[in-house]
């Protein structure tokens, strides 16, 4: 039995994306996994989805085109009802603001440096759950 119902990834690194969702299926992280490598996309999946099917944890890539992490963060505080999403920053950033202002921000979680590792998915369930 998985982990999780429903989580995101948001990370326009397509190898990525592969080596996460094969990790997590082999570790039955999550029954479901929603991949967005555009955070703007990520942000009308999580407006139109109702309460109930809000993914429990999402993923979120700092450094991204067109719509960056921190950008994402600050339309995601406006959304309505997403409040239980548990974000994870996961970055290959080594800038100190960068893990600084994940530590201030009240969304966010925690902060993961990439690459994403059975260990680190069983410290989230741990956290999360």
């Amino acid at each position: 039995m998985a982990t999780f119902k429903n989580i995101c990834i948001v990370d326009d690194d397509e190898l990525f994306l592969l080596v996460c969702n094969a990790i997590m299926e082999d570790e039955e992280f999550s029954e479901k996994i929603h991949n967005f490598e555009d955070a703007r996309k990520a942000l009308e999946y999580l407006i139109a989805t109702e309460d109930k099917s809000l993914p429990e944890v999402l993923f979120l890539d700092i450094n991204m085109p067109m719509m960056d992490g921190w950008e994402f963060m600050d339309a995601f505080k406006e959304i309505k009802n997403v409040g239980k999403v548990k974000i994870y920053i996961t970055s290959s950033s080594i800038n100190p603001l960068d893990l600084e202002k994940a530590e201030k921000n009240p969304f966010i979680k925690g902060f993961i440096s990439k690459p994403i590792n059975p260990e680190k998915l069983k410290k989230i369930a741990r956290d999360v759950n």
